[in-house]
């Protein structure tokens, strides 16, 4: 029965924004991460669509250079090049490794970094 209402309940609420995006005017930019889970009646409405994709290992690196100044260039490189990861989860890493500096009174190690960034890809 719970299962029944959350379903309607969330159908309601689909016809609803449908509804306000057909009467209106102006600009809609909407952003997913999970264009898997977009609805077809949701997806038709949107004139472009556009996706990004992650960054080039080179630019990765420039990313990772001003974020982490304790590393060595090679390890900015290494993980440049095993992570394809966006710039907003190298900034999750940084920020992972800042509380490890404050908690450890030291940066965390590459390796410890890298399991940072296999988490961060999932």
């Amino acid at each position: 029965m719970a299962e029944r209402s959350v379903d309607k309940m969330n159908n309601t609420i689909q016809n609803i924004i449908l509804q306000e995006m057909e009467k209106m005017e102006g600009i809609l930019i909407a952003t997913t991460n999970l264009t898997e889970n977009l609805d077809y009646a949701f997806e038709r409405r949107f004139l472009y669509k556009v996706e990004f994709t992650a960054p080039e290992a080179s630019v990765r690196a420039h990313i990772w250079a001003p974020m982490m100044p304790f590393l060595t260039a090679e390890a900015k490189s290494y993980l440049a090049g095993h992570y394809p990861l966006f710039g907003g989860q190298i900034e999750n890493i940084f920020c992972k490794c800042a509380v490890e500096f404050i908690l450890d009174d030291r940066n965390p190690e590459i390796n410890v970094i890298g399991q940072m960034c296999e988490t961060e890809s999932i």
